[in-house]
């Protein structure tokens, strides 16, 4: 079996794509051996209806008589404004089966697991897809149950007397290809505080592409004032109860955005740093559509204009320095990488005397001026933590932590705060199980996983410190962390389908959208890496073939979403106790990597582990 793999697109490729794309997948299987099979191929477009306001073009029920372009369009009706799905899927069916058909009002998003297939002499065409999720009017793309492949029937026919093709039985659902969702919807993000109201925590939807542009700010808001994605919802504060949006959202004019809220969008009310939080919040929600000016109304108050660009360092995406400093573990120590930030620096928080015998390792900075380093180490056969923080430019004492027997992962910071009340957090794998760890060099807790039982072979951070990405018996999930008295809870986790991948081993976050993962092919018995869209309805391969060895580690660095780049610049990983750089092409990290010259290097010994102050 072969899989098509979405390619991430900008909006204008997006409609040039849609005019021009042809066949669903390329293979075939399933139908018996005395029948003659036709597999359903790419054709020529005849032409299709443009809309509005930059709108993608859309292929109408007669724009063809070919059955598989008429399949692909069928599978494009319910993309675009949800509220008229079913009326645009019921022009592709029969008068009789418009009359009858009846579904859901939620879209099941679906990828192509093979190629539509056609029988000569049979009006039957067989559709076997892999279930993405389920898009409601809320523009969230929900999870939807592992049903593994599944099977749908077409019958598409020529009825007497009218013109073109028509579905004249169709199962009882909205279907939409992944490929259709990104051409007829624009993924945005809007974003909600923390509970502790120190960085906003991204939250993906769907945004309608027919939409007109004047009308988006005032969908969004709506989206705000409803609250979070339900696997989010635990891990940060919806607005506060009762905020409404007053009047419609004007068109900008004179460069000026105008919002106008209820007085209980504020909490505590007439509160100045409520007030400066609300309109970050909205800023960052609102940037693709804002103009020089945001113009915040709360309640009868006075109007504030905001024209700066201060609210991009609410996120923390956007802090993240460009170009990262890199560090691998070379013969049992923390070694900085050469050519990259920092080269010549000492390895923060660490003294040196403490730095020996590290297997693995993790550093990271607060908002503020404090770094966080955790090292993995050996003490005779045993393997133990090491945690400490300082503040930039310091070292320290670190503190040890006892750890469960077994494998271990590689440790990575969660929530680092400045507040001490809040502390840090931090996770770690140790065969298997999932454990917390806090600077203060208080034992590790084990952290309850809420979803299938598995062996927990990955865990990764959102720069936000609240969305986790995690493997768990060779499948994906996101998950949400809060934390309190008695440790960090997970929130219940969202699988996310990766159709390329067979079976995954490990992931890391490109950008606050999209995740980096790597794994076995679901085509063929070669490991891949792909980045992904958090959803997995959009990916690209960065790297499609690195061979038969399992990636046992991943680590890639998240770009600030300013900067336009759909993926990170410097993506590392870890197979067969041999390091990597995704370049062009996986290259080698050796010594000749480190900044520090080494003279009469070990027999056998290489870098391993590496990674970054995030």
């Amino acid at each position: 079996m072969r899989l098509l793999l979405i390619r991430r697109r900008r909006p204008a490729a997006v409609l040039l794509a849609a005019a021009l794309s042809g066949a669903l997948v390329l293979s075939g299987c399933g139908i018996p051996d005395n029948t003659e099979v036709t597999k359903v191929g790419r054709g020529p477009s005849p032409g299709f209806a443009s809309g509005d306001d930059g709108a993608p073009p859309r292929h109408e029920r007669d724009a063809t008589t070919d059955t598989a372009d008429f399949v692909r369009y069928y599978l494009e009706a319910a993309g675009g404004d949800p509220d008229t799905a079913l009326e645009r899927v019921q022009k592709f069916l029969s008068p009789s089966a418009a009359a009858t058909f009846k579904a859901p009002s939620e879209i099941k998003v679906v990828h192509l697991a093979d190629t539509p297939l056609v029988n000569p002499g049979s009006d039957k065409v067989t559709l076997k897809v892999q279930t993405l999720g389920v898009l409601g009017h809320n523009g969230v793309l929900g999870p939807a149950p592992d049903t593994g492949i599944q099977t749908y029937e077409l019958t598409v026919a020529a009825i007497t007397g009218k013109d073109g093709l028509f579905v004249t039985k169709a199962p009882p659902v909205l279907l939409l290809s992944d490929e259709a969702l990104t051409t007829f919807f624009e993924r945005r993000t809007i974003y909600f505080w923390n509970h502790e109201f120190t960085e906003l925590v991204p939250d993906v939807r769907y945004l309608p592409a027919d939409m007109p542009s004047e009308q988006e700010p005032q969908q969004i808001i709506k989206w705000l004032i409803e609250g979070p994605s339900s696997w989010l919802k635990p891990a940060v504060e919806a607005l506060p109860e009762g905020t409404v949006l007053l009047g419609n959202v004007p068109a900008v004019a004179d460069d000026k955005l105008q919002i106008n809220l209820s007085a209980q969008a504020l909490e505590p009310p007439d509160d100045p740093k409520a007030l400066d939080r609300l309109r970050r919040q909205l800023q960052w929600s609102l940037k693709p559509n804002l103009s020089r000016v945001l113009e915040l109304k709360i309640g009868n108050e006075e109007q504030n204009d905001y024209d700066s660009n201060d609210y991009l360092t609410s996120n923390p995406t956007y802090r993240l320095a460009d170009p990262p400093e890199r560090f691998l573990i070379y013969n049992g120590q923390i070694r900085r990488m050469s050519r990259t930030p920092g080269a010549t620096d000492p390895v923060p928080v660490i003294r040196p005397e403490a730095n020996r015998n590290v297997k693995a390792a993790a550093l990271a900075h607060s908002p503020g001026d404090r770094r966080y380093a955790a090292l993995v180490a050996a003490e005779g056969n045993r393997q133990v933590l090491r945690v400490g923080d300082a503040a930039m430019g310091d070292q320290t004492d670190l503190r040890r932590v006892a750890l469960p027997g077994g494998s271990t992962g590689q440790p990575v910071w969660a929530i680092t705060s400045d507040d001490p009340q809040t502390g840090a957090i931090g996770l770690i794998t140790v065969a298997g199980r999932l454990y917390s760890f806090s600077v203060d060099g208080s034992p590790v807790r084990a952290v309850t996983w809420p979803g299938p039982s598995g062996w927990i072979s990955a865990v990764a951070v959102a720069p936000d410190g609240r969305r986790i990405a995690i493997v768990v018996g060779g499948r994906l999930y996101l998950t949400a962390m809060t934390a309190d008295g008695d440790g960090p809870h997970l929130s219940s986790p969202w699988p996310v389908q990766v159709p390329a991948l067979r079976s995954v081993s490990a992931v890391d976050w490109g950008t606050e959208t999209s995740v980096l993962v790597a794994g076995t092919r679901a085509d063929r018995d070669r490991v891949a890496i792909i980045d992904t869209a958090l959803d997995g309805t959009d990916s690209t391969e960065p790297q499609p073939d690195i061979g038969t060895e399992t990636v046992t580690y991943l680590a890639a660095y998240p770009v600030s979403p300013v900067t336009g780049k759909p993926s990170p610049d410097v993506v590392q990983y870890m197979a067969n106790g041999a390091a990597f750089d995704v370049l062009s092409g996986p290259v080698r990290i050796g010594i000749g990597d480190l900044a520090d010259p080494v003279t009469n290097p070990p027999t056998g010994m290489v870098p391993t582990a590496p990674f970054f102050l995030r």
